[in-house]
């Protein structure tokens, strides 16, 4: 075994991915599997595959081009950012669909499909509960003009929102309940009609397991959830799903002794590797007291017999996974 490793149990994601599927499914909302934390990871992505998720979602180019290699040109996958100019070209020959705020992108975008006769869906994000990106409300309706009068090349996909990305505050049924309305405000004035209401992502768990996320909502775009086992507006367990699908090991390189008892040890694992704000050690008895680049070290609370080479492990949250999964000097082990 090389260390640091993260173990990745993929029956403890695939279990997840079930719950999440199965009550979305029963409420008539599919879900949009989000492998972003992961790196575009083809295993997991899988994973969402064989348990319903048919639509998978990432906002980075190469993630995305990961998974087409990977899966072929059938497979649909969603861009979850607006796309930059100089990659726009490259996205169309990736991406189903893309989530959208600029007029001058979508115009970019309708004039490369219109040159080679295709349509590329967009959803357009709407800022209400966060400081992430989207138009403000009052600005949907001429955006949807604009697109309808100058980009033969877009067909507008669906309205979505965000929420607990950037802000603190978390989601409200009024909000996607302003999509719902918006959606119905341009089929009226604009005689366009928006099939999708993306309403969010992890946060708003608690609205769909409750059964309460609000009519017409139709979509979510999950990973946190998925993947480690919680919501994200309380950080809650998600009944019946796991929080330990990824484990982080790392070795003992030190061991210091005061009065013949260990009171400090040193792993093998650093900032470079993943930021200790991120890591939760596994071990009652360990505290996390600082780091380098290149090392973590740990205080031990009671007295117990740690030696070179031992493992020491951690649970992760989000941007620790993230962290763990981008950096190459972990190594990946499924299980």
């Amino acid at each position: 075994m090389n260390y640091p490793c993260l173990k990745i149990n993929l029956s403890k994601i695939a279990n997840n991915c079930r719950i999440i599927y199965d009550r979305c499914a029963s409420s008539g909302i599919s879900v949009v599997g989000v492998s972003k934390s992961v790196l575009g990871d083809t295993r997991i992505a899988e994973v969402f595959k064989d348990s319903g998720i048919k639509v998978i979602g990432d906002s980075r180019l190469k993630n995305l081009k990961k998974l087409r290699d990977f899966f072929g040109h059938k497979q649909k996958l969603i861009m979850l950012r607006t796309p930059m100019i100089s990659e726009i070209v490259q996205m169309l020959e990736v991406c189903y669909a893309s989530m959208n705020t600029q007029k001058d992108t979508v115009k970019r975008i309708s004039d490369v499909c219109s040159g080679r006769n295709f349509k590329h869906k967009i959803i357009i994000m709407v800022e209400t509960d966060d400081k992430r990106e989207g138009l403000l409300p009052e600005e949907v309706i001429p955006f949807c003009n604009f697109i309808k009068e100058c980009c033969p090349g877009i067909e507008i996909w669906g309205l979505g929102t965000n929420a607990r990305c950037i802000s603190a505050k978390k989601p409200e049924p009024e909000s996607m309940e302003l999509l719902v309305n918006l959606r119905g405000r341009i089929k009226e004035e604009l005689a366009i009609y928006i099939p999708v209401i993306s309403g969010g992502n992890s946060s708003i768990w608690e609205y769909i397991e409750n059964g309460i996320m609000p009519e017409n909502v139709n979509q979510v775009r999950i990973g946190e959830a998925i993947l480690l086992g919680h919501e994200t507006s309380n950080y809650k367990n998600i009944n019946g799903a796991h929080r330990d699908a990824f484990i982080l090991e790392s070795e003992i390189i030190e061991v210091k002794q005061k009065n013949g008892k260990v009171y400090k040890i040193i792993t093998a694992l650093g900032l470079q590797d993943v930021s200790y704000t991120n890591i939760y050690c596994t071990n009652p008895v360990l505290e996390i007291a600082g780091q380098s680049s290149d090392h973590t070290i740990m205080t031990v609370n009671k007295n117990l017999d740690f030696k070179i080479g031992d493992i020491i492990a951690f649970q992760l949250d989000y941007f620790g996974l993230l962290s763990c999964m981008t950096s190459p000097f972990i190594n990946k082990i499924y299980l």
